[in-house]
């Protein structure tokens, strides 16, 4: 008898999975998720298991057409490769050697493989698709990833009634986490802290102009951050000017001559400095000429070195705004812990949606177990009409009628009970109870032949 959907999350070990559940009414079919992420596989084998578009379609065909899997979704992004399909449970070794036929060896892929089945697989795709099991708790990318994880398989016919009823409630409650929780608002990264810092003087940096004064490494987070944010214009400043080069071009910016740093001070809204400078580099004289020669318009200056780049007075000058990588490491600190808060919200949330779809799929197979009852019913009734024939045949019309009626109703007595344990056993989540009573009537259906 199949192991019944129950809640929580574990890994599997690589040998012997237990029997998953059996969500989908299909007799022996299962919901079962294999795969690997960043918390159990270094990069080295994630990336020799990533697929490209082709290969993802290739792939689900192929679990189709051998009969491994009757539905199946496949996600494949830097972070992680997982399998979600509706497979026999005997079918799971050869799910887990699918992912390992593009090199690498079963016994090195086994050691970083997980399984979950039933209400945990369930559970999984819920907490990837709203970025609770990311590497950045609340990143947005995995949604778009999952979407289009769900347009390849359906392009591929590999989609069925499961998995499409699977993947929309996991889309829809990613999104009405990231609309009713906090769980994507805070910055948790250097450079969205800049960003948000930046927001504060200017309410958009759209059409805005930036200097980057030095090319340390944060100097860089936070100025890939504006860029994207809608920065207009990157320009670059180093000591080593093929240095400066190099960065603009990666930020299709512009690099200037370190010496002419204070020429560019007023034509620039944002400055970042992230030099090894063991003193400042700008102090309030030359931020107050850019001011003025800006009339009056904000700068605002984001100072990452250690020691500062920039003289603490300028803080005094009128219209200048300075922030320190202290300042960054606040915002940084206040946005994971709000992130924290609402990722333990959201956790919870999906926790619950994950047993309500179980338990939704356990009435179905219920329903699907009771049809396989009354059929099984109504065949041993027919077989024994047919033994009694000839007493059968020598009724009027009438009389058969009325034992046809009689025999119909006794069946529907006898069934009453048992059926009415089934669907109070589903309605109620215990798919072990509600199995098992169905089970029965299938072994014995079985041992009839």
């Amino acid at each position: 008898m199949p192991t019944p959907i129950s809640p929580g999350i574990r890994q599997e070990p690589p040998a012997g999975p237990r029997e998953p559940a059996r969500p989908d009414g299909a007799a022996g079919l299962s919901l079962v998720c294999v795969g690997l992420s960043h918390h159990t596989a270094p990069v080295a084998v994630r990336e020799r298991l990533a697929l490209d578009e082709v290969g993802v379609r290739d792939e689900l065909m192929r679990l189709r057409e051998a009969g491994i899997a009757s539905e199946a979704l496949l996600v494949s992004t830097c972070n992680r490769v997982e399998l979600y399909a509706v497979a026999e449970p005997a079918a799971v070794p050869a799910l887990r050697a699918s992912l390992g036929r593009r090199g690498v060896p079963q016994a090195e892929l086994d050691r970083h493989l997980f399984v979950h089945a039933g209400v945990e697989a369930v559970r999984h795709l819920f907490r990837v698709a709203c970025s609770l099991d990311s590497l950045v708790v609340g990143e947005p990318q995995i949604l778009g990833q999952v979407k289009e994880a769900v347009r390849q398989a359906t392009e591929a016919h590999a989609l069925g009634p499961l998995t499409h009823r699977l993947t929309q409630r996991a889309l829809k409650v990613a999104k009405e986490i990231r609309t009713h929780t906090d769980i994507g608002r805070f910055n948790v990264g250097v450079g969205n802290a800049g960003v948000w810092l930046a927001q504060q003087i200017f309410s958009s940096l759209q059409g805005r102009r930036a200097l980057l004064i030095g090319t340390g490494e944060m100097g860089q987070q936070v100025a890939t951050a504006m860029v994207g944010a809608g920065l207009s214009e990157l320009l670059v400043a180093s000591r080593t000017f093929q240095r400066a080069v190099e960065v603009a071009e990666e930020f299709h910016g512009t690099a200037i001559p370190f010496e002419r740093v204070g020429q560019y001070l007023a034509q620039v809204d944002v400055v970042i400095t992230a030099t090894g400078a063991q003193q400042p580099i700008l102090g309030p004289e030359e931020v107050r000429a850019a001011v003025k020669a800006r009339r009056n318009r904000p700068l605002f200056l984001v100072d990452l070195a250690v020691p500062r780049n920039i003289a603490p007075e300028v803080e005094k000058v009128d219209q200048a705004y300075l922030f320190n990588v202290d300042d960054l490491t606040g915002v940084v600190e206040r946005g994971q812990r709000a992130r924290q808060e609402a990722a333990a919200q959201a956790e919870a949330r999906v926790a619950e949606e994950a047993q309500r779809f179980a338990t939704r799929l356990q009435t179905l197979e219920s329903h699907a177990g009771i049809g396989r009852l009354t059929r099984w019913a109504e065949a041993l009734r027919q077989e024994e009409l047919a033994r009694s024939r000839r007493l059968v045949d020598g009724l009027t019309d009438e009389q058969r009628e009325q034992v046809d009626a009689m025999t119909r109703a006794l069946v529907k007595k006898l069934l009453h009970g048992p059926i009415r344990a089934i669907r109070d056993a589903a309605e109620a989540g215990d798919g072990e109870r509600a199995q098992g009573l169905v089970a029965v009537f299938d072994e014995e259906e079985e041992r009839r032949g």
